[in-house]
């Protein structure tokens, strides 16, 4: 599969980071030879100089057998002019990074030739949005159109799974608790097996159809609340459609920002959310503003540093839920061994949104794990493909990997050892790292 991508800067580097993994082929054009040099040691593909507007130059490539392109420099002209040229050259997918508001009309870049139009902020809101209302989860997957759901979610130290085996887990509450298909320890992230004990803070990660996931998350958190208030630091473009979205939801907001003109634009812009002028870091402010109360409390400043310091201040005066927007993904998994409840980094939820569209055999659909390199995928079981008509417990599935659920004719199946794959199932699959290639030969059809 070739795949070419526009830009080797923060997203251009983690999607060919992640897709050059999976051994596709893989070009990307980058204008800056700075850039380039500093990117060259870590990226295994095809590094080029150049403009990727310039239609010598991707002709030069080959857009008539390129399976996607992806413009994602930070610059949305660039991005829209280079997408479009691909696609006058016979380029497959196209896909362009746009962040201007002025270039959609109804969420949508009505341009023809770009099958989609990223907005990065977008992909973070959205992102946070799942994690707040799912008020025990830290981060929320879903795949067959909603149908199946995975969360992740932190093990608290009374809850009813702490301590126990996986085994004694399923023993006891049996069809009761969805499918537990991988646990996050520190920086380490484990495929469980019925010997696993699930440890207070572990972060595991439950599978299977959505409201069987939904009830789950009572034995992992000993008390689950309801999204009611929550403060929100930064009346930025992420702050404003963040705070637009949970009024509508009936969700009371506080919004702070230490800018007055911010502050007064967005009192015009929402008059349901309490909007104030002041530091989100100012714990005399936090306290007499009720940050105690507050079910949730999400920074999302310009400024990385005021985020993590802004959450660890909720997350000490008693915030039902932190969720702290970064740049640098290398933090993702750090954050919440601080104390902090979720990370959001808009360059990680980009790139796994571009992933979606990378088709690769019988698979269908992934999501990564960015800081893990572990991945959840979506296959489609065709004629030939391995383990078909037996049951899972006689097949020899790679070791690295589970099968989290299966779609049969539309209906959600939490898998055991009896149950029979067939012809034309979906399966949703969770894979580490050193798993990955092993389940798609798995399932490839012969």
């Amino acid at each position: 599969m070739k795949i070419v991508i526009i830009g080797a800067g923060a997203v251009g580097f983690d999607l060919a980071k992640t897709i050059s993994q999976r051994e596709h082929d893989v070009v990307m054009v980058e204008q800056d030879a700075a850039t380039l040099r500093t990117v060259q040691e870590h990226l295994d593909c095809h590094l080029l100089e150049g403009n990727g507007v310039n239609p010598d130059l991707l002709e030069g490539i080959g857009m008539e057998d390129c399976d996607l392109f992806a413009a994602v420099t930070d610059r949305d002209e660039i991005n829209i002019i280079s997408a479009l040229t691909a696609h006058r050259l016979g380029a497959k997918v196209k896909v362009a990074r746009v962040r201007q508001e002025d270039y959609y009309r109804g969420g949508r870049l009505l341009l023809e030739g770009i099958d989609l139009a990223i907005n990065p902020d977008h992909e973070a809101v959205g992102a946070i949005r799942e994690v707040l209302f799912q008020t025990a989860a830290t981060d929320v997957y879903e795949f067959a159109g909603g149908r199946v759901r995975i969360v992740g979610a932190r093990v608290e130290r009374d809850a009813l799974v702490a301590g126990k085996t996986l085994a004694d887990v399923v023993s006891k509450l049996g069809t009761r608790i969805a499918l537990v298909t991988a646990i996050v320890r520190g920086e380490e992230t484990l495929i469980p097996r019925g010997d696993t004990v699930i440890q207070p803070d572990d972060q595991i990660y439950l599978t299977g159809e959505r409201s069987l996931v939904d009830r789950s998350l009572r034995f992992i958190h000993a008390q689950v609340h309801y999204l009611e208030k929550v403060m929100i630091i930064g009346a930025n473009a992420l702050g404003l459609e963040l705070t637009r979205d949970l009024l509508a939801a009936g969700v009371k907001v506080k919004l702070i920002d230490r800018d007055e003109k911010k502050c007064r634009r967005a009192a015009k812009l929402l008059r349901r959310a309490l909007v104030l002028h002041g530091d989100g870091t100012d714990v005399a402010m936090l306290e007499s503003e009720g940050v105690q109360e507050m079910d949730g409390f999400v920074s999302l400043s310009s400024e990385e540093e005021t985020n993590i310091m802004a959450c660890l201040l909720a997350h000490y005066h008693g915030a039902g839920k932190t969720v702290c927007l970064v740049n640098r993904p290398d933090y993702v998994p750090l954050l919440p061994l601080l104390g902090i409840d979720t990370a959001i980094a808009p360059r990680l939820s980009t790139a796994a949104r571009i992933v979606r569209f990378v088709k690769r055999g019988a698979v269908v659909s992934a999501e990564s794990l960015g800081f893990s390199g572990a991945e959840i995928l979506q296959i489609h079981l065709r004629e030939g493909s391995r383990g078909l008509n037996l049951p899972l417990a006689e097949i020899d599935f790679p070791r690295d990997a589970v099968i989290g659920a299966v779609m049969k004719r539309g209906n959600v199946v939490t898998p055991c050892g009896d149950t029979v794959l067939e012809a034309g199932d979906e399966v949703v699959v969770f894979a580490l790292p050193s798993g990955v290639s092993a389940v798609e030969n798995f399932f490839a059809a012969e």
